[in-house]
C-alpha cells in the first residue's frame, strides 16, 4: 500500500456534507460582497458628501465651520511640509536689471501652506487691472513692475494712488506686493531712498487722481512711456520669474494681469488637495490647469461656470486666443470640460494629460510651485510663444497636467483679433532662436523625449 493508497483515515463525503460546504462558502462570499460594497459606499460618502449650506453664504461649510478650516489648514500644513519664504524688501541684481524685491509688502501675512498666490507682471499701464482682480482673488497677488527710466517714478506714483487713495486700497494694502526692475543702464531719476520714503507718506489724493488717470489714459501719444519711446522690448519672462519667486506661498498661480480667475476658486481647490484621494499628485511632477476664455468688450466677466457656460453658448465668449492660436489654449477634454457642471463648490481633476501629441504646442496656465522649471528670459513678449519652452521642457520632463473642472480664467473683456496680435518681425526672429539655440541647449540639459517639441 503505498502512502497515496489507504483509506484508513478519511470517509465517504455525505452529500449533507457537500450541502453545507456549498452553504457556507455561499454566506462567506455574500458576507465578503457586502464588506466590499460597505467599503466603497463608505469611501464615495466620505468623499462626496458636503456639509449642507446655511443661508446664501459664499463659502461652503468646509471653510464657514471655523473648526473645520482649522482642521484643513493642518492637513494642509502636514502634506506640504513647505517653508514661509520672507517678504523683506532687496534690492538684488537679476540677470541684466536691478530688482527692488518687495518694494512695497502687504500689511497681511500668510503661512506658506493656507491661500494660494497669484502671481503676474506688467508696467505701470496695465495697473488698473490689480483691482478687479483683487476683488475676485481675495489673496495674495505677486506683481513685478518694469519700470525702465522715467517709468519708474511713474509707477511709483500709480502704486501710492492703489495704496491711499483708490476705493479698494484696503484690499490693496492687504494683499499685494509689488516688485520693480530695470535694466542696468535704464536707472530712475532719484536714488531709491527716495522712493522708498515717498511710498509711505500719505498722498494728496485729488493730484494723486489725476496722475492715475493721465497715466493710464488710452492716447499713447498724450503720456508714451519710456519704454515707448526707446523702443524698448518687454521682458515678460523676467517679470513672471520675480513674481513667482517672491510669492510666500507654497502653491502659485502664474498667470497675466488681464486675466481674471473664477471666484472661490482657492477653497475648492485647497478642499481638493487635502483630500486623500487627490494626494498622489503631490508626488510626481504635476501642476493643475485653468481652461482660459475671452468675452466681447460690453460684456461682464462671468461670476461661476454656470454664467460662462451661458455666455459661450450666446456667442458672447470664446475660448482664449481662438482667433490667433486655438491649439495653444484648448484644453484636453474641451467638450466634456463644458458638460461638467457643478451647482456647489467643490472641485475634481477633470482630466490629466501630457503636453505632447494634439497637445504639442499648448500654453497652459496653472496653478503649480515656485519649483516649476523657470521661463527663458531671453524671449520677449513682442516675439510671441514665449511660454513655449518651459512648456517644452514639462513635457521632457514627464510632468502631468491636471485640468481642473471647476475654475477657469477669463481674459478682462474685448476679444484680441489676429491683427491686434501679429507682430511678424519679432515673431520670426524669436522663433528661430527657440529652434536652433534653445532646443539644443534644452537637449543638453534635459535630454530628450518622443512626443515633445518645442
Amino acid at each position: 500500500m503505498t502512502a497515496f493508497g489507504g483509506t484508513a483515515n478519511y470517509r465517504p463525503l455525505h452529500p449533507n456534507d457537500a450541502e453545507m460546504i456549498a452553504r457556507r462558502s455561499t454566506v462567506l462570499r455574500t458576507v465578503l460582497l457586502l464588506v466590499i460594497v460597505f467599503f466603497v459606499l463608505f469611501c464615495l460618502f466620505g468623499y462626496y458628501y458636503q456639509p449642507a449650506e446655511e443661508g446664501n453664504s459664499a463659502r461652503n461649510q468646509y471653510l464657514a465651520d471655523g473648526a473645520s478650516h482649522e482642521a484643513l489648514l493642518r492637513r494642509l500644513k502636514t502634506i506640504l511640509n513647505c517653508n514661509t519664504a520672507s517678504n523683506g524688501y532687496q534690492l538684488e541684481m537679476h540677470g541684466d536689471h536691478y530688482l527692488l524685491r518687495n518694494f512695497y509688502a502687504p500689511e497681511r501675512t500668510f503661512n506658506c501652506y493656507e491661500t494660494i498666490t497669484y502671481t503676474t507682471h506688467a508696467d505701470y499701464t496695465f495697473l488698473d487691472n490689480v483691482v478687479p482682480l483683487l476683488e475676485r482673488w481675495l489673496a495674495p497677488i505677486s506683481i513685478a513692475l518694469y519700470a525702465p527710466g522715467d517709468d519708474f517714478g511713474r509707477s511709483v506714483a500709480l502704486i501710492q494712488y492703489l495704496l491711499d487713495c483708490h476705493q479698494k486700497r484696503a484690499l490693496v494694502r492687504e494683499y499685494v506686493s509689488f516688485h520693480l526692475y530695470f535694466e542696468f543702464e535704464h536707472l530712475p531719476q532719484h536714488p531709491l531712498a527716495y522712493y522708498r520714503e515717498k511710498i509711505t507718506v500719505p498722498q494728496d489724493c485729488s493730484n494723486a487722481t489725476i496722475a492715475w488717470n493721465t497715466l493710464l489714459s488710452q492716447d499713447d501719444d498724450l503720456t508714451p512711456t519710456f519704454r515707448a519711446l526707446n523702443n524698448l522690448t518687454y521682458p515678460v519672462n523676467v517679470g513672471r520669474n520675480v513674481a513667482r519667486s517672491s510669492a510666500v506661498t507654497h502653491f502659485v498661480l502664474a498667470s497675466d494681469i488681464e486675466l481674471y480667475p473664477s471666484p472661490n476658486f482657492i477653497p475648492m481647490f485647497l478642499r481638493m488637495i487635502a483630500h486623500p484621494f487627490y494626494q498622489y499628485t503631490l508626488h510626481s511632477p504635476s501642476v493643475y490647469v485653468l481652461p482660459v476664455f475671452e468675452v466681447a468688450e460690453d460684456v461682464p466677466v462671468p461670476g461661476d461656470k454656470s454664467q460662462l457656460l451661458e455666455l459661450l453658448e450666446r456667442g458672447d465668449a470664446i475660448k482664449f486666443h481662438l482667433n490667433i492660436c486655438s491649439n495653444c489654449h484648448t484644453v484636453p477634454g474641451y467638450a466634456e470640460w463644458l458638460t461638467a457642471i457643478k451647482y456647489d463648490l467643490t472641485m475634481d481633476i477633470h482630466v490629466t494629460s501630457k503636453r505632447e501629441g494634439a497637445y504639442a504646442s499648448w500654453e497652459p496656465i496653472y496653478v503649480g510651485t515656485k519649483h516649476e522649471p523657470e521661463y527663458d528670459e531671453r524671449l520677449s513678449w513682442e516675439g510671441k510663444a514665449d511660454k513655449m519652452t518651459q512648456g517644452y521642457i514639462m513635457c521632457i520632463m514627464g510632468y502631468d497636467f491636471h485640468v481642473l473642472d471647476n475654475g477657469f480664467l477669463v481674459h478682462r473683456p474685448g476679444i484680441k483679433t489676429m491683427a491686434q496680435a501679429n507682430r511678424p518681425p519679432q515673431q520670426a526672429k524669436q522663433r528661430s532662436f527657440m529652434r536652433k539655440t534653445i532646443a539644443h541647449e534644452i537637449a543638453a540639459l534635459y535630454g530628450q523625449r518622443e512626443g515633445c517639441k518645442i
